[in-house]
């Protein structure tokens, strides 16, 4: 009862006591809102707008300062001449893993691990090429044994290189064999090559092939005559060709040759003659682990031995046909161009008579061998499920100081430069993850295991995968991408003085001038065109008139990159400043710095580019569907650009500390719109897969190497290039369907 009255009481005051207490109520809730903010800001440091997105000590500016001063040429040098010191094939690189662990959490980021997957290699077991005369007694039939070594190759310390420490000349997953015939000469083994030697009169059956290798050049690009290697192995035994020798002809080097007054690298820039172009052909498709797995031989669709040799020790093989059978320069134009005329090869084609054969042995042991990836991890403060992902591969046919471990030594500065920024204080936005992959070059079977184990997290966060295989091996800049990443390689390479700049001052982007080729290399299209993450690959590759790129051989040193390659070690530190640009770019960007505008003008511009290429028995064909679904996009692409451009702008407007409501309202608007450009890529997977790739997943961009600018459309341009109505209208029809799919997920947020 006296309770009771007490209430009464206070509640027949005039309100006074009322509204003290409220007042009390709403200042004490300011006060705790104004105690969480200052919490928040001596926490997570300064920003415009957003008390969550605060983070400490370093501002934008100064980060994007330090990640351009921290890079620098000798460490670039002293990471590449412990790459390249020693043998680091797939399946060989556990102390280079261990190594890169440690100098990563030197660096700082002590979030470091190796992750171990079991891998399917192949391995050279003994090779033998010797051409023979059967009709000279048995002890006198040996005319030329071919070497098959690399001579006068330098090291690091300026020695002779001993080959006996790296591979042997070798196709990896080829197949093995012993075979005795005579042979042939096929200019670059493509099926258009085989097919002129078939119209000439020239019967292939039982036969081997000698071929030129066409994988990397600028000459090679700019004739249009690349060939990938397992192709040239693949049409040869449709032709029952029984094996493939393939050379490097000093024609694919343009300009840069003996007979221009070129000495071949040491003593100039040209191919040395004993330089051997190793590689893989294709890849096993399945891993260990998977149903149904077991390694039964090479790759898919290889049954016939082949190995790659020198221009060295293909002159005798090729000197040996003078007289026999048509010279190249009566076929087609195509066949034109050889360059070892002023070594007395006349390049006839063929055959040789029947008792001047080569023995061609070769050796394969197939195995599983455990493969190395360093994954290093940042975590982000505010947007931790959002994660950008910077790579390279480390895996080498040789010491591989281009061909990859200039992209790691590069890689090594990101994360110096990184961790130099963690040492100030600084955070990222989002998570940033490093990973040194291995096993790259036997088909990139360090990056498929780890993206498939992740693929569900992936998925969900993965904004962006940047990778580089090649930092320095020329001075041509290049960027083979998702237009996702457009802006990002935009601008970093804006911000990045040229390092062969014309004029005073030149960014890469003023030399550049931001010509993107279609999808990424080396690991890069594992994220791209299997688990359609958003990708790039980037940096120098070689030019026309630069030195002989010694790819995939012995020659790839630490002597040649400081003869020839990067003497200064400048491109190096270019590319490490550019990638470590665009990752903060898009690490530090409340707002994800993508659009999806530059993805619907890019497929404007594929789809001008097939309609281009199509035959003139396909002149009708019509491609209507595509480009009204492209229309459609780039509708919706707009408005929905436009609205997060708005978002953006509503980001760095300043409001009271107390308007948290309008905060939290943002954040949600921030992480919704990330979420959809995260997940825009993934609308163009095709899970059937493309025609006879069913781990090539996206619509639009296949795989490539790292050297080579494919098409986009890769189905569709198969379908029509092989006359295929039927399946380039289906392939038409698909790829809508997915741009379609595309369309829809922008404007179903536009709708909400």
């Amino acid at each position: 009862m006296k309770q009771q009255q007490q209430q009464h009481t206070t509640l027949k005051t005039s309100g006074r006591l009322y509204r003290h207490r409220a007042s009390h109520c709403v200042g004490l809730l300011l006060l705790v809102a104004g105690a969480w903010h200052t919490l928040c800001s001596s926490r997570l440091g300064a920003h415009p707008a957003l008390p969550w997105l605060k983070r400490p000590n370093l501002s934008y500016d100064d980060l994007i300062e330090l990640l351009i001063s921290v890079p620098h040429g000798h460490r670039a040098r002293e990471w590449s001449t412990y790459y390249t010191s020693e043998s680091h094939l797939p399946g060989q690189g556990l102390s280079q893993a261990e190594w890169t662990r440690s100098k990563w959490e030197e660096f700082g980021v002590v979030n470091t691990t190796i992750a171990p997957y079991g891998a399917y290699c192949s391995y050279p077991e003994g090779q033998r090429l010797a051409l023979l005369d059967l009709n000279k007694p048995v002890a006198e039939q040996v005319l030329y044994e071919a070497s098959l070594v690399e001579k006068h190759a330098i090291n690091n310390r300026g020695k002779s290189q001993s080959w006996e420490l790296f591979a042997p000349a070798f196709h990896a997953f080829s197949a093995p064999g012993n075979v005795t015939a005579s042979y042939v000469f096929a200019n670059f083994g493509t099926r258009e090559d085989y097919e002129t030697l078939v119209r000439t009169g020239i019967s292939l059956e039982g036969k081997i092939a000698i071929v030129k290798s066409a994988q990397v050049t600028p000459y090679v690009q700019k004739k249009e005559l690349s060939v990938n290697r397992f192709n040239q192995i693949q049409w040869a035994q449709r032709m029952g060709i029984l094996g493939v020798i393939a050379y490097a002809d000093p024609e694919i080097d343009g300009s840069v040759v003996p007979d221009g007054g070129y000495k071949p690298f040491p003593d100039g820039p040209a191919r040395p003659e004993t330089m051997i172009e190793r590689g893989a052909l294709g890849k096993v498709e399945t891993l260990p682990g998977d149903s149904g797995s077991d390694l039964n031989g090479p790759a898919s669709g290889v049954t016939i031995p082949s190995i790659p040799i020198s221009y060295a020790d293909a002159i005798p093989l090729l000197r040996a046909l003078n007289g026999h059978g048509p010279r190249a320069y009566e076929l087609p134009p195509r066949w034109h161009g050889g360059r070892l005329g002023n070594r007395s090869v006349q390049y006839n084609v063929g055959p040789s008579p029947e008792n001047l054969v080569l023995n061609f042995y070769n050796g394969v042991n197939y195995t599983t061998a455990k493969v190395h990836n360093v994954i290093g991890t940042i975590q982000g403060r505010e947007l931790p499920d959002e994660v950008v992902i910077i790579g390279n591969h480390r895996d080498a046919w040789g010491p591989g100081a281009g061909d990859p471990n200039s992209g790691s030594t590069a890689l090594n500065e990101v994360v110096r430069s990184f961790g130099a920024a963690i040492q100030r204080g600084w955070r990222p936005l989002r998570t940033i993850v490093f990973i040194s992959f291995d096993g790259e070059e036997f088909g990139q079977v360090g990056s498929r295991p780890w993206i498939r184990e992740h693929l569900p997290w992936l998925n969900r966060t993965a904004v962006a995968y940047l990778n580089v295989v090649v930092a320095a091996g020329g001075t041509q800049f290049h960027v083979k991408t998702s237009p996702m990443l457009h802006r990002a390689a935009i601008y970093a390479t804006g911000m990045v003085q040229s390092p062969n700049q014309t004029v005073e001052g030149q960014t890469v982007l003023d030399v550049w001038g931001s010509h993107f080729t279609v999808g990424g290399g080396g690991d890069a299209m594992q994220f791209l065109s299997s688990a359609c993450i958003s990708a790039l690959d980037m940096g120098f590759s070689p030019g026309l008139d630069d030195p002989v790129f010694p790819y995939h051989s012995q020659f790839d040193t630490v002597d040649w990159m400081d003869t020839f390659g990067d003497p200064d070690w400048k491109y190096h530190i270019a590319t490490a400043k550019i990638w470590s640009l665009m990752a903060a770019y898009l690490l530090e960007r409340p707002v994800l710095a993508e659009r999806t505008t530059d993805y619907a003008t890019s497929l404007g511009t594929y789809l001008r580019a097939a309609r281009s290429k199509v035959p003139a028995s396909f002149a009708n064909f019509d491609f209507t569907l595509l480009h009204d679904s492209i229309a459609r996009l780039n509708q919706a692409a707009v408005q929905f650009d436009g609205y997060a451009a708005a978002l953006e702008g509503r980001v760095q407007q300043q409001r009271p500390w107390w308007n948290f409501w309008t905060d939290s309202r943002l954040q949600y608007q921030i992480r919704a719109i990330n979420q959809v450009y995260i997940a825009f890529e993934r609308m163009f997977y095709y899970e059937p897969g493309l025609d006879g790739k069913p781990w090539s997943k996206h619509v639009v961009f296949s795989e490539s190497a790292w050297h080579k600018n494919p098409d986009a459309f890769p189905a569709l341009g198969n379908a029509l290039s092989e006359g295929n109505f039927t399946a380039a209208h289906q392939w038409v029809g698909i790829i809508a369907d997915r741009i379609d799919a595309a369309t829809s997920l922008l404007e179903h947020h536009l709708r909400l």
